[in-house]
């Protein structure tokens, strides 16, 4: 029934309807559902209201029974006409009905910045919103939501997003953003002085680094590493892979706060502060566990072709790579090249963790995955423990 389309997303049972419900095809409805829900026993159903433009009494009662069959039954995305017949009927007081989100579209808009999880345009001259590559992304928006107001408390600069936007078939946030630049672009527009654009990056993860997290607000970075070097054990040398791990293991446990995407393109400065406008990936652990993120964010992900470091970050390869040493040298309080060096070594081992488990998950090419293994290993090799 082209009426009725499903998909499953972590054990959610999500059903679209479309169209109208009425007495004319109400009982085909109902039997689709049940076909539906008798294939996916045992998961939680969301109807999605999305493109639902008329629901009758008969409609209504195809509702009801599943309600009865699942008293925790919710229905998104509810257009303002078809919540006023949920809600005259009484249908608000007894299911949760969550209404329809504002659509916009970012065609024509200002292109900001991407990241891993979604991209950043300005709005106006007062907004920015952030679209989601993954379209059902209202778990993820709902975390950084949450993510952005622990920051706040916890006193870190961030803009927290104050609304859920519809953007094409998928979801946005939008957040004020007053005359706010990228550090991306502040680097792109005077590549010859970093000199602010460093204080502004390094300065921030530094204080972001000295916060300590109260036990069980924020998931252990470490574990996420941890797994990277799991899904690699078929895939290095036995002996490489237990000295990976060993060396993961012994790092030590910390409260301390980490970005986990810290790059130029999620940082912005606004009146001379800076702020934080993506936080997915907030979480604890030791900075090492960050470094291996910004290597790869300036230095890692482009080896093998300079040219994509314009296309994500704005600005060329020779200058990421010098604004990652100066700011790894801000940050550590030192222009000893030994000590800088030493600590790029540790960092690598993590970014090549994660650039060669991303390589092999994604298909990549034979070339590219045999760069960053013998990269990894060699790393390995180098270093005897990752503290610094």
């Amino acid at each position: 029934m082209e009426q009725i389309t499903y998909h499953v997303d972590k054990d959610i049972l999500y059903i679209a309807i479309a169209g109208r419900v009425d007495a004319s095809n109400a009982p085909a409805v109902e039997q689709e559902i049940s076909c539906i829900k008798s294939e996916n026993t045992g998961r939680h159903t969301v109807i999605d209201a999305d493109n639902l433009e008329y629901i009758s009494s008969a409609g209504l009662r195809v509702i009801l029974k599943l309600r009865k069959e699942e008293p925790k039954l919710v229905i998104i995305n509810v257009s303002p006409e078809v919540y006023e017949i949920f809600d005259m009927t009484g249908f608000t007081d007894m299911i949760t009905i969550e209404k329809a989100y504002r659509r916009i579209s970012v065609e024509g808009c200002e292109f900001i910045a991407k990241g891993a999880n979604g991209a950043i345009y300005r709005y106006d001259a007062e907004t920015i919103v952030k679209t989601y590559y993954n379209k059902d992304a209202l778990p993820e928006i709902q975390q950084e939501r949450e993510n952005a107001r622990k920051a706040l408390a916890l006193g870190v600069n961030t803009a927290i997003p104050y609304g859920i936007v519809r953007v094409g078939d998928g979801y946005g946030t939008v957040t004020e953003l007053l005359n706010a630049t990228s550090i991306s672009k502040l680097i792109k527009a005077n590549p010859e002085d970093l000199t602010q654009a460093v204080a502004y990056y390094a300065d921030t993860i530094k204080h972001i680094h000295s916060i300590e997290v109260p036990k069980g607000e924020l998931p252990d970075f470490k574990v996420w590493v941890l797994a990277w070097a799991d899904f690699l054990n078929d895939h290095l040398p036995a002996d490489k892979a237990k000295k990976l791990h060993d060396l993961i293991n012994a790092l030590p446990e910390s409260k301390h706060m980490m970005h986990g995407d810290y790059h130029t393109n999620n940082i912005v400065e606004q009146n001379g502060e800076t702020l934080l406008i993506d936080m997915d990936t907030l979480s604890v652990g030791c900075p090492v566990l960050e470094f291996g993120s910004m290597y790869n964010a300036f230095v890692g992900f482009y080896e093998l072709d300079h040219e994509i470091a314009k296309d994500f970050l704005g600005f060329d390869f020779e200058t990421a790579g010098k604004f990652w040493r100066l700011s790894l040298a801000r940050y550590l309080e030192t222009e000893d090249e030994a000590v800088l060096s030493d600590v790029e070594e540790k960092a690598k081992v993590i970014g090549y963790t994660r650039i060669l488990r991303r390589c092999i998950r994604k298909n990549d090419t034979q070339t590219n995955i045999n760069y960053y293994k013998k990269q990894l290993i060699d790393q390995i090799d180098k270093v005897d423990t990752l503290n610094f």
